[in-house]
């Protein structure tokens, strides 16, 4: 039983089946078949399936051209879910939203979970990578797997945090960065273990489930905190008149105890404005204090409307109306809108009925409130000119923000672009 499938995993002759194909699951498919496994995906999303198997990527850090060789084939939707019983390994790879309420949403994972049940047979593992609060995986799988299998010994339980961070495709490598994981049992750990080994140099195994899914909440709270602090910084040497870049690189000199973390106009994505939420909803059950958590999420909220309230300022004093918004993307480099601030920012001076525009060839299109909006095709000196203000939301490398500079008739800079450039046309927010 269990040395069977370690058996199977030592010598690659083993399937994978992912479940979930987006910014997390997608990647992991694409990793998976590049070491030569067998390797099935499944998505409730038949636009994603369709996209898939005419080789078009819907994620800015995999190419087309990585997708050619990929089994068609065995790319499902979840018609296609009875072919789980055929497989080894299942990862499911889910996105974990936060309810009304800011409690955490485990209804994507659940359904999946009881959509795939009758399927699962003797001998399979299941590893969870969605982010998850401490003692999910074991409360969501635990009990109804244990219905049917002896956990640990015909059936196998994991766990591992994802960790894709996009955008930086070419700097820090996937397949580099040490992978958490860990499992129900000793067996449960050695089989986890050996399958992940294959796909990435480093991999940590932490005594406990709730270890590794804590330390998923753990990290992005910590990346949470650390740029609030630089946010309510800014916000501080902007009324003292000190370029707070000028500040952190000064700081970033010191050879130990500092971790340089960068301003900007607030926080997005999928992890980092919802993981500490997670921390603090948790927190909140076992009746402790979750106060720096949330002040935190408080601040990085704050400082998207104090930009909103210094471009405003701006224009009503000059009696301005056009703006044009450079970036709607969560982050630099990624075709990702998900709790973006320039979102935030492009929906505040819609509804002031100001003329606002954007420009991000990532984006091309954005929804909100029911009406969607397009991105500019193209830029040109002629275009940059017509507008009143250029706002800086996102620094993708694919903008030409030189010709931005030299062409805006005035700039909010909320991401450090030009941090090192003085001009009477340009203000640092």
């Amino acid at each position: 039983m269990y040395s069977s499938i370690i058996k199977k995993i030592s010598k690659k002759n083993f399937k994978v089946g992912v479940v979930g194909l987006g910014y997390v699951g997608l990647p992991l498919l694409n990793l998976i078949n590049k070491k030569k496994i067998d390797v099935s995906g499944f998505d409730i999303d038949k636009k994603k399936i369709k996209k898939i198997k005419k080789n078009i990527s819907y994620i800015s850090d995999i190419d087309n051209r990585e997708l050619l060789s990929i089994n068609k084939k065995q790319i499902y939707d979840s018609s296609g879910f009875k072919n789980i019983s055929h497989l080894d390994i299942i990862i499911i790879c889910l996105p974990t939203p936060l309810k009304k309420d800011m409690s955490p949403d485990m209804s994507l994972i659940k359904k999946c979970f009881n959509q795939i049940y009758r399927h699962l047979q003797f001998n399979q593992a299941l590893i969870l990578e969605s982010t998850v609060y401490p003692g999910a995986t074991t409360e969501i799988f635990f009990n109804k797997l244990n219905k049917k299998f002896k956990i640990g010994e015909n059936f196998y339980l994991g766990y591992s945090p994802e960790r894709i961070n996009p955008g930086i495709k070419g700097k820090i490598k996937y397949t580099d960065t040490t992978k958490v994981a860990s499992g129900y049992s000793l067996y449960c750990k050695k089989i986890v273990k050996n399958f992940y080994k294959i796909l990435f140099k480093h991999i940590y195994m932490t005594k406990t489930i709730e270890i590794a899914e804590l330390s998923k909440l753990y990290e992005n709270t910590y990346r949470s905190i650390n740029i609030g602090l630089a946010n309510q910084i800014k916000m501080i040497t902007d009324i003292m008149k000190i370029n707070i870049h000028d500040v952190i690189e000064a700081s970033s000199t010191k050879e130990f105890g500092f971790t340089k973390f960068i301003p900007g106009p607030g926080m997005g994505g999928h992890c980092i404005p919802i993981d500490p939420l997670f921390l603090s909803w948790i927190a909140k059950k076992y009746m402790a204090d979750a106060k720096f958590i949330d002040l935190a999420r408080k601040v990085n909220i704050d400082v998207t409307k104090w930009i909103n309230k210094k471009i405003l300022k701006y224009l009503e004093k000059n009696k301005k109306k056009k703006i044009l918004l450079l970036g709607m993307a969560y982050k630099k480099n990624v075709n990702d809108d998900r709790e973006s601030p320039s979102k935030n920012i492009f929906k505040f001076f819609c509804e002031k009925r100001f003329k606002i525009d954007y420009f991000d060839p990532l984006i091309p299109k954005i929804k909100i409130k029911k009406k969607i909006y397009k991105s500019l095709k193209k830029l040109t000196i002629k275009k940059i000119k017509e507008y009143d203000i250029s706002v800086i939301g996102v620094d993708h490398d694919i903008i030409n923000f030189e010709l931005i500079f030299q062409n805006s008739n005035f700039i909010f800079d909320t991401r450090g672009i030009y941090s090192n450039r003085n001009s009477a046309n340009l203000i640092h927010c």
